[in-house]
């Protein structure tokens, strides 16, 4: 039976362990002082035990050799959490990343040895914690794995068996699409949640389908421009059926600026204003919720 280390003790970490413990072994790494026990919560049912090991930097030590290492931190903190597992990886240990936004997969690419696979997890499931110790499963969704680098595309079906317990995971051979057609539901819903402090599906109001909209199509511009075969229609449904799907659901930005936590702006709206320099297509809808976003979390 395949170890599997869950490195991010967030919402999205949780929902990830409860389910990938029905089948494998898992280690949740947790910042906290205090190892205890956490609990699955989804409607009306009885909460469940997560039937995971939570361990501190400092047993990592003495656990045993991890098969897969899944990554549900944020997009800035990647490379940080990376460095302090580095050390207790195998030399054949899969790396899976799971976040929004943009960045650090060719990075991190970059620091692996050959026989280790780098793959990319997305999901539309979504959850928020009611407490440190409580993960509430707030809506269902599609989970997507992709490969990143060579190995991972070669072994991509035989991999995703590892992580078949987790709900409608399917697998694609187009990952740059994936994690594009991704940033743009995060970009149509985290920013927008987060300035007006709503639910998700409060952003199927009329007042906010201009905002959406302009978002959206500065977006696809962008994604012409890196040879993405994306369409603004397709965008939209995509966004509003997340919406949908989490609509009593706080966006995962929401609750970073709620609780003045650093957000992962910089890897959404952010990556669109910067690619539009770098292409010289003009992003002022992007350019500005990136400067409210930036200015909401400074003055807090």
């Amino acid at each position: 039976m395949a170890n599997i280390l869950v490195v991010g003790d967030g919402a999205i970490g949780l929902l990830f362990s409860h389910f990938l413990a029905k089948r494998r072994t898992v280690y949740i790494l947790t910042k906290k002082g205090t190892v205890n026990t956490r609990f699955y919560s989804c409607g009306d049912a009885p909460s469940e035990k997560i039937n995971a090991t939570f361990i501190s930097q400092q047993q990592l030590a003495q656990a045993p050799e991890f098969d897969i290492v899944l990554f549900t931190v944020k997009a800035f903190a990647v490379q940080q959490a990376y460095a302090q597992v580095k050390p207790f990886l195998g030399k054949s240990t899969h790396i899976v990343l799971s976040h929004n936004g943009m960045g650090n997969v060719e990075q991190l690419n970059a620091q692996l040895t050959q026989q280790q696979s780098l793959y990319f997890l997305t999901t539309s499931m979504a959850g928020f914690k009611s407490n440190p110790n409580i993960v509430q499963h707030t809506g269902n969704g599609q989970s997507v794995l992709g490969g990143y680098n060579q190995l991972a595309i070669q072994n991509l079906q035989q991999f995703s068996a590892q992580l078949h317990t987790i709900p409608q995971l399917i697998v694609s051979n187009n990952i740059e699409q994936l994690r594009f057609e991704k940033l743009l539901v995060n970009i149509a819903i985290n920013p927008l949640t987060a300035l007006y402090n709503i639910k998700n599906g409060q952003l199927r109001a009329p007042q906010f389908n201009s905002s959406i909209i302009n978002l959206l199509t500065e977006a696809c511009h962008i994604a012409t421009a890196l040879k993405l075969n994306i369409k603004l229609i397709d965008a939209l449904e995509r966004a509003y059926k997340v919406m949908s799907l989490t609509a009593e659901n706080y966006s995962s930005m929401h609750q970073d600026v709620l609780h003045n936590r650093q957000t992962e702006i910089m890897a959404i709206c952010g990556y669109i204003s910067e690619q539009g320099k770098h292409h010289n297509i003009a992003t002022p809808y992007n350019d500005a919720l990136l400067a409210e976003i930036l200015a909401k979390k400074s003055a807090e």
